[in-house]
Protein backbone atom coordinates (compact mmCIF):
# COMPACT_ATOMS: atom_id res chain seq x y z
CA UNK A 1 0.00 0.00 0.00
CA UNK A 2 2.92 2.29 1.05
CA UNK A 3 4.18 1.87 -2.46
CA UNK A 4 0.85 2.79 -4.38
CA UNK A 5 1.10 5.69 -1.70
CA UNK A 6 4.60 6.90 -3.84
CA UNK A 7 3.72 6.40 -6.62
CA UNK A 8 0.64 8.33 -6.75
CA UNK A 9 2.78 11.62 -5.26
CA UNK A 10 5.43 11.48 -7.34
CA UNK A 11 3.20 10.33 -10.62
CA UNK A 12 -0.09 12.56 -10.50
CA UNK A 13 -2.01 10.61 -13.66
CA UNK A 14 -1.18 7.38 -11.26
CA UNK A 15 -3.36 9.04 -8.39
CA UNK A 16 -6.50 8.74 -10.91
CA UNK A 17 -6.07 5.29 -11.48
CA UNK A 18 -5.06 4.17 -7.57
CA UNK A 19 -7.62 6.36 -5.73
CA UNK A 20 -10.29 4.33 -5.83
CA UNK A 21 -8.06 1.46 -4.78
CA UNK A 22 -6.62 3.13 -1.96
CA UNK A 23 -10.10 3.92 -0.93
CA UNK A 24 -11.43 0.08 -1.31
CA UNK A 25 -8.25 -1.01 0.64
CA UNK A 26 -8.53 1.43 3.44
CA UNK A 27 -12.19 -0.23 4.04
CA UNK A 28 -10.40 -3.31 4.56
CA UNK A 29 -8.34 -1.91 7.29
CA UNK A 30 -11.25 -0.36 9.55
CA UNK A 31 -10.77 -1.74 13.08
CA UNK A 32 -13.67 -2.47 15.39
CA UNK A 33 -12.42 0.34 17.30
CA UNK A 34 -13.03 2.82 14.16
CA UNK A 35 -16.63 1.47 13.71
CA UNK A 36 -17.54 2.30 17.20
CA UNK A 37 -16.26 5.52 17.43
CA UNK A 38 -18.55 6.28 13.66
CA UNK A 39 -21.95 5.95 15.43
CA UNK A 40 -23.77 8.30 13.17
CA UNK A 41 -26.13 6.56 10.57
CA UNK A 42 -24.10 6.39 7.10
CA UNK A 43 -27.04 6.92 5.55
CA UNK A 44 -28.15 10.55 7.54
CA UNK A 45 -24.44 11.00 6.73
CA UNK A 46 -24.47 10.86 3.37
CA UNK A 47 -27.97 12.70 3.11
CA UNK A 48 -26.22 15.56 4.62
CA UNK A 49 -22.88 15.22 2.90
CA UNK A 50 -25.20 15.81 -0.61
CA UNK A 51 -27.38 18.79 0.66
CA UNK A 52 -27.30 21.87 -1.35
CA UNK A 53 -23.55 20.37 -2.37
CA UNK A 54 -21.33 21.45 -5.19
CA UNK A 55 -18.69 18.62 -6.27
CA UNK A 56 -15.73 20.11 -7.66
CA UNK A 57 -13.26 17.93 -9.59
CA UNK A 58 -12.28 16.45 -12.73
CA UNK A 59 -12.31 13.47 -14.80
CA UNK A 60 -10.09 12.32 -17.32
CA UNK A 61 -10.98 9.59 -20.51
CA UNK A 62 -9.99 6.38 -20.55
CA UNK A 63 -10.16 3.71 -23.28
CA UNK A 64 -8.08 0.74 -21.59
CA UNK A 65 -5.13 2.98 -20.48
CA UNK A 66 -5.52 6.41 -18.92
CA UNK A 67 -5.30 8.80 -21.98
CA UNK A 68 -4.28 11.87 -19.81
CA UNK A 69 -6.61 14.70 -20.98
CA UNK A 70 -7.76 15.81 -17.70
CA UNK A 71 -10.90 18.23 -17.71
CA UNK A 72 -12.38 19.98 -14.50
CA UNK A 73 -15.66 19.65 -14.22
CA UNK A 74 -18.42 20.60 -11.19
CA UNK A 75 -22.20 19.36 -10.52
CA UNK A 76 -24.68 21.12 -7.78
CA UNK A 77 -26.20 18.56 -6.11
CA UNK A 78 -29.80 19.79 -4.49
CA UNK A 79 -30.61 16.69 -2.61
CA UNK A 80 -30.23 13.12 -2.06
CA UNK A 81 -33.64 11.03 -0.64
CA UNK A 82 -33.36 7.60 -0.26
CA UNK A 83 -36.13 5.60 -1.55
CA UNK A 84 -36.98 2.03 -1.19
CA UNK A 85 -34.57 -0.72 0.03
CA UNK A 86 -30.87 0.92 -1.76
CA UNK A 87 -32.73 3.05 -4.45
CA UNK A 88 -32.18 6.98 -3.83
CA UNK A 89 -32.87 9.24 -5.57
CA UNK A 90 -30.20 12.28 -6.55
CA UNK A 91 -31.38 15.89 -7.21
CA UNK A 92 -29.19 17.65 -10.12
CA UNK A 93 -29.12 20.77 -10.70
CA UNK A 94 -28.62 22.03 -14.19
CA UNK A 95 -28.73 24.56 -16.95
CA UNK A 96 -30.74 23.58 -20.16
CA UNK A 97 -31.35 26.10 -22.93
CA UNK A 98 -30.57 29.02 -20.62
CA UNK A 99 -33.03 27.45 -17.70
CA UNK A 100 -32.13 25.86 -14.36
CA UNK A 101 -33.70 22.63 -13.78
CA UNK A 102 -33.58 20.37 -11.18
CA UNK A 103 -33.64 16.72 -12.77
CA UNK A 104 -33.96 13.25 -10.15
CA UNK A 105 -31.09 10.60 -11.23
CA UNK A 106 -32.86 7.22 -9.82
CA UNK A 107 -29.24 5.24 -8.34
CA UNK A 108 -28.72 2.40 -6.18
CA UNK A 109 -26.63 3.13 -2.66
CA UNK A 110 -24.73 0.79 -1.01
CA UNK A 111 -22.58 1.36 2.38
CA UNK A 112 -19.55 -0.06 2.86
CA UNK A 113 -19.21 0.65 6.71
CA UNK A 114 -19.43 4.99 6.36
CA UNK A 115 -18.68 4.71 2.72
CA UNK A 116 -21.46 5.06 0.52
CA UNK A 117 -21.17 3.68 -3.50
CA UNK A 118 -23.08 5.52 -5.60
CA UNK A 119 -24.12 2.72 -8.59
CA UNK A 120 -25.66 3.24 -11.72
CA UNK A 121 -26.70 0.84 -14.38
CA UNK A 122 -27.37 1.67 -17.80
CA UNK A 123 -29.26 4.71 -16.65
CA UNK A 124 -30.64 6.97 -19.07
CA UNK A 125 -29.16 10.70 -18.26
CA UNK A 126 -29.87 13.20 -20.64
CA UNK A 127 -31.36 12.76 -23.99
CA UNK A 128 -30.38 9.66 -25.64
CA UNK A 129 -27.56 8.67 -23.43
CA UNK A 130 -26.71 5.53 -21.22
CA UNK A 131 -24.56 5.49 -18.68
CA UNK A 132 -23.34 3.26 -15.96
CA UNK A 133 -21.14 4.75 -13.42
CA UNK A 134 -19.36 3.46 -9.70
CA UNK A 135 -18.80 6.58 -7.63
CA UNK A 136 -17.17 6.45 -3.99
CA UNK A 137 -18.44 9.42 -1.10
CA UNK A 138 -16.33 9.59 1.99
CA UNK A 139 -15.24 12.33 3.95
CA UNK A 140 -16.47 15.15 1.54
CA UNK A 141 -14.43 13.12 -1.07
CA UNK A 142 -15.76 11.49 -4.31
CA UNK A 143 -13.98 9.28 -6.78
CA UNK A 144 -14.52 6.46 -9.55
CA UNK A 145 -14.96 5.71 -12.89
CA UNK A 146 -17.76 5.71 -15.61
CA UNK A 147 -18.83 4.48 -19.05
CA UNK A 148 -21.29 4.50 -21.48
CA UNK A 149 -23.52 1.89 -22.46
CA UNK A 150 -21.00 0.31 -24.77
CA UNK A 151 -17.88 0.93 -23.00
CA UNK A 152 -16.80 3.00 -26.21
CA UNK A 153 -16.50 6.16 -23.71
CA UNK A 154 -15.57 6.40 -20.24
CA UNK A 155 -13.12 8.00 -17.74
CA UNK A 156 -12.31 8.42 -13.94
CA UNK A 157 -13.64 10.85 -12.07
CA UNK A 158 -12.69 12.36 -8.36
CA UNK A 159 -12.95 15.76 -6.62
CA UNK A 160 -14.23 17.51 -3.20
CA UNK A 161 -17.56 18.07 -1.81
CA UNK A 162 -18.60 21.58 -0.33
CA UNK A 163 -22.24 22.92 0.65
CA UNK A 164 -23.68 26.13 0.54
CA UNK A 165 -23.06 28.03 3.93
CA UNK A 166 -26.50 29.37 5.13
CA UNK A 167 -27.36 32.69 7.18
Amino acid sequence: MDIVRHLCFFFPMTRRFFLPIIAALSLDSLSAADEDANTQDPAAAFTAMLENATLNGSWAPIDKRLLGDEKQDGYHIVKARPQEGDTWKIFYKMKIQGREIVYPIPVTIKFAGDTAVMILNNSPVGVGQTWSARILFHDDVYAGSWWNKGKTKGGIVSGTITRATTK
